[in-house]
């Protein structure tokens, strides 16, 4: 009967601190979602960045199409950071500013 005690005591005590423990090795979910002001600063910026290079003299036919293009994505996304948005939806407009920021940084590549 002891025994029996001393196990159920065991198990427990043991049920009790695996989750602690398991917490303690799981990274924290908040630092990796990105800071929303920093990610719609970013968008911003990458508007302001495609009405600039729309009205670049420089630019050749094709690539001011290119950034016709991505002027409206750049748009909606801006919008759609603005609103509240709940983590895994963030994270995907996130992503898709990555991208985007991917493709400008090409455009520009390929126009200097």
């Amino acid at each position: 009967m002891k025994l029996r005690r001393a196990a159920c005591a065991c198990a427990l005590a043991m049920s009790a601190l695996a989750p602690a423990s398991l917490c303690a090795q799981m990274p924290n979910l908040g630092s990796m979602i990105p800071d929303k002001a920093a990610v719609l600063e970013q968008a911003k910026k990458l508007v302001a960045e495609l009405v600039a290079m729309k009205q670049n003299p420089k630019l050749s036919p094709a690539e001011k199409g290119k950034v016709d293009a991505l002027l409206p994505q750049a748009t909606q996304l801006n919008s759609e950071l603005a609103k509240p948005q709940p983590p895994s939806r963030f994270a995907e407009l996130a992503g898709q500013l990555g991208d985007l920021q991917k493709q400008v940084s090409a455009l520009k590549a390929g126009s200097n």
